[in-house]
């Protein structure tokens, strides 16, 4: 699972609640968010579901809607972030795991400035955006990336 969405369930909420996965690949977060006692589902457009377009789920809202490295894939990002806020139920929290602009692999990273003006566009607050050195253990990575970590609250 990826330890920083971990780190902020354990560090924003006292009891598991429901989550969406936007992007859930595959749906290894899920599995980790459904083992810590969430009610999680995840969608991906290898079940059908473009996320360049709108959609909301039959289960929604959620306390928490996540995206682990998708949004810089997408030509449409506005609507990723239209979709999490359509998802939420108010008080219900984003987070969001992408490529960095500065990111040495990453070809189509992003930038700060814009993930911002996406989030408060679209109408979120309690808006946070870090930049995080993150190494990449995985078989066959073994690098460094920089990591943009957004968070905010409907």
């Amino acid at each position: 699972m990826n330890n920083k969405l971990r780190d902020f369930v354990k560090r924003n909420y006292k009891t598991p609640g429901t989550a969406l996965d936007l992007g859930a690949g595959d749906y290894f977060d899920v599995a980790c968010m459904n083992q810590l006692g969430w009610k999680c589902v995840g969608v991906d457009q290898n079940t059908g579901t473009d996320l360049e377009n709108a959609y909301l789920s039959p289960e929604a809202p959620f306390d928490l809607v996540f995206s682990n490295y998708v949004i810089h894939k997408l030509h449409n990002k506005e609507q990723l972030i239209k979709t999490a806020y359509d998802n939420l139920k108010n008080g219900g929290r984003l987070f969001i795991h992408t490529f960095d602009e500065s990111d040495p692999i990453s070809k189509n990273g992003l930038n700060k400035e814009f993930l911002n003006k996406l989030i408060v566009d679209s109408q979120f607050h309690n808006i946070e955006i870090l930049i995080i050195d993150f190494y990449d253990n995985e078989e066959g990575h073994k690098h460094w990336h920089k990591i943009l970590e957004v968070t905010a609250v409907k």
